[in-house]
């Protein structure tokens, strides 16, 4: 496996306990339609969450600012899906997850957003 999807699986994962450590229930992990992907969706207190989950090592720049115009739309488009299949009326958050390596030593930083488009 290379070595940029073995990082973001293991970025997934740390995301996916941190949400769990935070009282998030986790419905689906890379829950797929057609072309369009998200990498987590979870719920909480009557809100559903559809997550981004951006992993780097080192920060040459941002990891939230690899969701662009394009992504969100896409994400937007599998929600709509999501919602299709599994009608609710809990109000719906775009999230994002950074989560940033800087050495093997410390743990890894993480940055959740709540609202994606504030980011």
């Amino acid at each position: 496996m290379a070595l940029h999807i073995e990082l973001g699986k293991w970025g997934e994962d740390v995301a996916t306990n941190y949400m769990l450590e935070h009282g998030f229930e986790i419905l689906a992990r890379n829950w797929r339609h057609e072309r369009k992907e998200i990498d987590i969706i979870a719920q909480r207190e009557g809100r559903l969450y559809f997550v981004e989950v951006k992993t780097r090592h080192g920060e040459e720049w941002k990891a939230e600012d690899a969701i662009n115009a394009k992504k969100r739309a896409l994400m937007w488009r599998a929600m709509m899906a999501w919602k299709q299949q599994h009608p609710s009326s809990m109000p719906v958050y775009y999230s994002a997850i950074a989560v940033v390596i800087q050495t093997p030593e410390l743990p890894p930083e993480i940055r959740w957003h709540e609202n994606l488009w504030e980011i």
